[in-house]
């Protein structure tokens, strides 16, 4: 392996939004991504897989779909830890040479990142935040900042995994007086009556314990995620400071991103899991490769997170084998405008609220969701109802797009190898 190829750091968080981030929502605070977007890229329509921790990660630890390589939810309520023959990312970049660590949250089962290809592994841990505050978060930063100190002259490929701002939701003291709670805005779908949704959104919408949300219920969440999102954004910094501290900002590229997002209040709705709006299924994005430049500062093409594997062995001049040959958002580098024809795919099978297995398709104008259980599917026009409120499933005259975006889904399902009948099985639930 060459000399000079560059090291590679992955920082990923947990449940953050894909404007969660101050330089795109001035409500947040988050001025070390900001200053990492403004040194590198940012991709604004990168997507989930799922909706789901586990499954999320698996596409980024894979570049295969939660269907393709089993882990289409938490692994304790079916199936288990990721398995082992599955292409891993961090094969790859080790038998390319690299030194490999993975320091923080890994939320793939009992199996250890080291049978994966990571050789150093530290502070694994599956839970949400610790009662006592955010003491594993620190831990994975203190951890990743000391792994950076006392690098040797080869490569590494490091991933770092932090828990925030995942929750339970709490307000962060040292980050208390950045916010006003009355600042927080509400979010333009909260007064969605859901009544041309499929029924399980006004379910939950109504449940107590995890709907019936009011304003007041959303600003104290949004104020309290806002506060956690800048803990994360700290600890990011301290990272990005060591990289420049050890002389490292050249030579290593760095890519941010999230599992997944999170309801904040949209439709009436909180947290994750289950259902398939922007707010839960797109994800932040930045990217920074030392002496490539792209013609946009901000991205809007379509990827899904899967891609992300194949771009961090692009990133570093490794041809991507078989399993990774996703393509890499780095070819969006050299456009100035987004492809025709793109699109995305996502899913979910399983979580907290149930068995709601439904594949779906995002567009640049459309996303269409189909459900095995519930009624009706969904289909938004996302050029003109960006914030998904009108429910166009039904409508006769959008019958011919809803049926082309179903063959859609139904040929990539397919050619993904997809089983239906196993997909819409319930689950072998452990938990």
């Amino acid at each position: 392996m060459p000399a000079d190829n560059p090291n590679v750091l992955l920082i990923t968080t947990d449940q953050q939004q894909a404007t969660a981030l101050g330089s795109l929502d001035e409500t947040f605070e988050t001025p070390n991504l900001d200053r990492l977007a403004t040194s590198g890229t940012q991709f604004t329509g990168c997507y989930s897989t799922s909706p789901q921790c586990s499954p999320s990660r698996s596409s980024l630890i894979t570049g295969q779909y939660p269907h393709q390589n089993g882990m289409y939810t938490l692994p304790e309520w079916g199936p288990g830890s990721l398995t082992t023959n599955v292409p891993s990312i961090g094969r790859v970049f080790h038998s390319s040479g690299y030194r490999t660590a993975f320091i923080g949250k890994w939320h793939l089962g009992e199996r250890s990142p080291s049978e994966y290809g990571w050789e150093t592994v530290k502070n694994v841990h599956e839970t949400s935040n610790p009662p006592d505050g955010f003491s594993t978060d620190k831990e994975t930063r203190d951890l990743a900042v000391s792994h950076l100190s006392s690098h040797d002259d080869n490569p590494f490929f490091l991933t770092v995994s932090f828990n925030l701002p995942h929750p339970p939701f709490m307000e962060d003291n040292r980050f208390a007086d950045w916010f006003a709670w009355e600042d927080v805005p509400l979010p333009e779908s909260f007064e969605d009556d859901l009544a041309d949704k499929p029924a399980f959104q006004r379910d939950r919408a109504a449940d107590p314990d995890e709907g019936s949300l009011s304003a007041d219920d959303v600003r104290d969440i949004g104020y309290k995620y806002r506060t956690m999102t800048a803990r994360v954004d700290d600890h990011i910094g301290h990272i990005l400071d060591t990289l420049s501290d050890q002389g490292l900002d050249d030579t290593t590229v760095v890519v941010f991103t999230s599992d997944h997002g999170d309801m904040q209040g949209a439709h009436g709705l909180n947290k994750k899991g289950v259902i398939a709006y922007d707010e839960i299924l797109r994800v932040p994005l930045i990217v920074r490769v030392p002496g490539r430049v792209s013609k946009r500062d901000r991205i809007p093409d379509l990827f899904s997170n899967r891609s992300i594997p194949a771009t961090l062995l692009d990133s570093a001049g490794i041809d991507a084998p078989d399993p990774f040959d996703t393509g890499s958002v780095l070819e969006a580098f050299e456009r100035t405008s987004p492809p025709a024809d793109e699109r995305i795919f996502f899913e979910h099978k399983y979580a907290y609220w149930g068995e709601h297995p439904y594949r779906g398709v995002r567009t640049r104008r459309w996303k269409f969701v189909e459900y095995f259980h519930d009624e009706p599917n969904e289909l938004y026009d996302m050029k003109n109802d960006p914030h998904e409120l009108t429910n166009l499933a039904e409508d006769p005259a959008h019958n011919e797009t809803a049926n082309r975006l179903k063959q859609q889904v139904h040929s990539w399902w397919q050619q993904t190898g997809g089983d239906t009948n196993e997909w819409v099985e319930p689950v072998n639930y452990n938990h």
